[in-house]
């Protein structure tokens, strides 16, 4: 399962990468004469309400879904570790008063506030970015600040600073490194959940607009047609639910590989 889903994110870059060399047809041009044609050799996923091609559309839909995901979850992370580092390490008034900062944001349920946050800057993708990021750093900040401080009690930490090793080399040579680890499983984890959250605020309108080939706005636009054309809806759902599990299944992998103290 591993393997197979290392596989599949390999083939999600390619696709993010180069759509233009794998999918068959432009994914907005309008064909009305084929519309909400079944799977067949000519339209693999079928054909819209507008007769486009839905695999092309899944294709070029990739760059956007699972792009922004990560574009997310990265800057959200470079946020979080910086941020839970200086409260990890600082004295004890700077980390009350960046944890209690954090305990802010955990106080608006996730959802909800990225979604007034998406509504207040208007429709459209960089709304979603910024709306998701938002919420998504305190989660890493405060994981990060939770394994520095358990770092720094380590041996060869106190040794550093006991040979006078400078505050900013201590953190990035002593500290980092351990807890990048940890970061990282919780990313590659986390960049499948945030593929589910960007596509649910394009499903309901806060997100990418016709006719972007988003995951989320294709499920949202098949919606009318379910009864008569089946894989408008499923096979989007099918990717979102594969690219979710794949980032689920490697990050469980990274997470045992790293308590077994064994390099992935």
């Amino acid at each position: 399962m591993v393997v197979l889903s290392w596989l599949f994110v390999l083939m999600l870059v390619c696709f993010a990468v180069a759509p233009s060399l794998i999918a068959p047809r432009n994914p907005v041009a309008l064909d009305i004469l084929h519309r909400l044609q079944p799977p067949s050799f000519a339209h693999l996923f079928g054909t819209d309400e507008g007769g486009r091609d839905v695999f092309s559309r899944v294709v070029y839909g990739t760059r956007y879904s699972l792009g922004i995901s990560a574009a997310i979850v990265l800057s959200a992370a470079v946020f979080g570790v910086v941020y839970g580092a200086l409260s990890g390490v600082g004295p004890r008034w700077l980390d009350e008063i960046l944890m209690r900062i954090v305990d802010i944001f955990f106080g608006f349920p996730a959802l909800v506030l990225a979604l007034a946050v998406a509504a207040a800057l208007g429709r459209g993708l960089t709304s979603v970015a910024v709306a998701l990021s938002l919420i998504w750093w305190p989660g890493i900040a405060r994981l990060v600040r939770g394994e520095v401080q358990r770092i720094r009690e380590r041996p060869h930490v106190e040794a550093a600073r006991a040979i006078g090793v400078s505050p900013t080399l201590l953190i990035w040579r002593h500290i980092l490194p351990f807890v990048m680890q940890e970061v990282n499983v919780r990313v590659t984890t986390d960049i499948g959940y945030a593929l589910v959250a960007v596509t649910a605020l394009s499903f309901l309108g806060l997100g990418a607009q016709s006719p972007t080939p988003e995951w989320g706005l294709l499920i949202r636009d098949s919606q009318d047609y379910f009864g008569s054309a089946w894989w408008y809806l499923v096979f989007p759902g099918v990717m979102i639910m594969a690219t979710t599990a794949a980032c689920s299944i490697i990050g469980d992998s990274l997470a045992s590989h790293r308590e077994s103290g064994v390099a992935p």
